[in-house]
């Protein structure tokens, strides 16, 4: 049962980056399996208190970025948040911060803010939206990590 649940997460979130990057936005079916997914993995290999705790840690640092985009948003950028930022791409944070506990959530999300940015500097001349599609990119990161993880078990993501 566990391996169609890998498989499953595998396909939605190729298919999030697949939509996301096609027509920059993404289906909220596709969105709200991947959130199920990665929230039965994880609790699967967790605890149920910690996993609660971790999913309550997780939800208050996502909306400490929101909150930190939307002062941005307004401070800066002179528009409103849902001009900067997608609603797919937050929901995304949220399909996320239910897949892990907080240290490994902190950590791997940073790394696919960092690997978006790379991938849009190097191809940006290639887009042919100026958007960038940030739920896409971190679900093709996502699924590069859980493949690699499974395949070579060489850190466990839930600990």
């Amino acid at each position: 049962m566990l391996i169609f649940f890998k498989l499953f997460l595998i396909i939605s979130l190729l298919a999030i980056a697949y939509q996301d990057s096609k027509e920059r936005k993404v289906s909220l079916w596709l969105l709200m399996v991947a959130f199920f997914l990665t929230g039965a993995l994880y609790y699967h290999h967790s605890v149920a208190v910690l996993f609660w705790y971790s999913i309550f840690l997780n939800s208050g640092i996502v909306i400490l970025i929101i909150a930190i985009l939307f002062i941005y948003a307004r401070l800066k950028l002179k528009q409103g948040l849902e001009k900067a930022f997608g609603f797919g791409d937050l929901l995304f944070f949220l399909v996320i911060a239910v897949g892990f506990p907080t240290v490994s959530f902190i950590i791997l999300f940073s790394f696919s803010l960092i690997f978006s940015l790379i991938i849009v500097v190097t191809l940006k001349k290639k887009y042919r939206f100026k958007t960038v599609p940030l739920a896409g990119l971190q679900a093709l990161f996502f699924s590069f990590i859980f493949l690699i993880n499974w395949a070579f078990g060489l850190v466990n993501l839930y600990q």
